[in-house]
C-alpha cells in the first residue's frame, strides 16, 4: 500500500442463522462485496460452527467470523476442536470471535461478571496455546492459528484486548442480563479505544480495531433521521451524540462513507459489522470505502 493509498476497511455482515436460507445469504453477501459473513453464539439459534461450515460451503472468498462467541457457555478444548475444524473445513477463512456474555440462561445464571471475564481470559489463553500447537488434532488451516477477535468494553477485557486480541471488537454498549443494549455516548467509546491503543502501543502490538453497527438509515437528511430514532434507540443520548457515535450511520451514502472515513481518523476503526437487517442499506457504501 503506497503512503496516500487510505486505510483499507474490512466490511462484514452478522446474521443469525437458524433458517433454511442460511446459505443463500451468505452468497449474497459475498456477492454483495462484504469482507466477511458472522454469526452470533446464543441458545435458541443454529449453533455457530456447524453454520460457518456450511456457509463456507456455499461461498469462495468470504471471510468467516462468530461475532461473538460467549465462552461462558464453552469448554476450552471443545470451542478448541469447533475452531479449528471449521477453520479447516472453510480454507482458513475463519476468525473466531470471543466475549464474556451476559445471557443469564441455566448454565450461566450463577456466574459473577468476575466469573465470565476469567472464562474469557481462560479461554483466550487456551485457545492461543492449543491453537498453535503443531500437536493438536484437528489442526486449523491457518496458520499460525485463525485470527481472534475479543469483544471488549470493561476496563479489564480492554486490557485483555490490548494484550491479546489480533482484532478488538468494542462492544459500545451495556448489555443488560435481559437482552438488549444501552448505547455508550462519544466520549465513553473515545475513552474505550484510547486506553486500548495507548495499551496496546505499550506492548508494541497494533491489534484490528472494529465495531459492530446497531443501526444503519440511508437518508438525506440525518439531523432529521437522528431525532426520530433516539427516542427508542438512544433515548439518554442528544441527537447530535447519537450522530457522533461509529455504531449508528445515518445520510447519504456518501454521507456514510465520510462518517466512516472521519472515524477512522479519530478512533483508528478499520473493521465494521454491519446486522444483516441493513445488508442492503449498507452495501453501496463498499465500493465509496474502495476507492481509497
Amino acid at each position: 500500500m503506497t503512503a496516500d493509498a487510505g486505510p483499507v476497511f474490512r466490511l462484514g455482515v452478522s446474521e443469525i442463522a437458524w433458517d433454511a436460507d442460511w446459505p443463500e445469504r451468505a452468497r449474497e453477501a459475498e456477492r454483495l462485496g462484504y469482507d466477511t459473513f458472522a454469526t452470533t453464539d446464543h441458545l435458541g439459534m443454529t449453533a455457530p460452527f456447524p453454520s460457518l461450515a456450511t456457509a463456507a460451503a456455499a461461498t469462495t472468498r468470504i471471510g468467516l467470523a462468530t461475532y461473538l462467541t460467549n465462552t461462558s457457555l464453552w469448554d476450552p478444548e471443545v470451542l478448541a476442536r469447533e475452531v479449528a475444524g471449521t477453520d479447516r473445513l472453510s480454507g482458513g477463512r475463519l476468525t473466531v470471535g470471543l466475549h464474556a456474555g451476559q445471557t443469564s440462561t441455566t448454565a450461566t445464571a450463577s456466574l459473577t461478571a468476575r466469573d465470565r471475564y476469567d472464562r474469557l481470559a481462560a479461554t483466550v489463553e487456551a485457545l492461543d496455546r492449543l491453537l498453535r500447537d503443531p500437536a493438536h488434532r484437528p489442526r486449523p488451516a491457518r496458520a499460525p492459528r485463525p485470527g481472534l477477535m475479543i469483544g471488549a468494553r470493561e476496563p479489564d477485557e480492554l486490557e485483555l484486548a490490548a494484550r491479546r486480541a489480533d482484532t478488538v471488537c468494542f462492544v459500545g454498549a451495556a448489555l443488560p442480563p435481559g437482552g438488549g443494549f444501552v448505547l455508550d455516548g462519544p466520549d465513553a467509546f473515545a475513552a474505550q479505544v484510547a486506553l486500548v491503543r495507548a495499551r496496546a502501543a505499550e506492548l508494541g502490538r497494533a491489534p484490528e480495531l472494529n465495531t459492530g453497527v446497531k443501526k444503519v438509515v440511508v437518508t438525506d437528511d440525518r439531523r432529521a433521521a437522528a431525532d426520530a430514532l433516539r427516542p427508542a434507540l438512544a433515548p439518554h443520548l442528544t441527537a447530535d451524540q447519537l450522530l457522533g457515535l461509529p455504531s449508528v450511520l445515518i445520510g447519504t451514502h456518501e454521507e456514510i462513507a465520510r462518517q466512516i472515513r472521519r472515524d477512522h481518523d479519530r478512533y483508528g476503526l478499520t473493521s465494521y459489522m454491519i446486522l444483516t437487517a441493513h445488508l442492503y442499506d449498507f452495501a453501496p457504501v463498499i465500493p465509496l470505502l474502495r476507492k481509497g
